[in-house]
């Protein structure tokens, strides 16, 4: 059986990249809250190009 791991262990074991396209996703889903017909996809490709060309 494999072992759980929390939440925190696996922020911890991100990279500085996955930890910086993990903020910026988070940050467009909270300004979709504030728009209730937004489409974030052009915004998300956006994000990950930027992290990763």
């Amino acid at each position: 059986m494999s072992e759980e791991r929390t939440e925190q262990q696996v922020l911890e074991e991100l990279s500085d990249e996955e930890r910086a396209l993990l903020k910026r996703v988070l940050e467009l889903e909270r300004a979709k809250l504030h728009l209730s017909a937004y489409e974030a996809t052009d915004d998300l490709l956006a994000a990950v190009k930027e992290i990763i060309p």
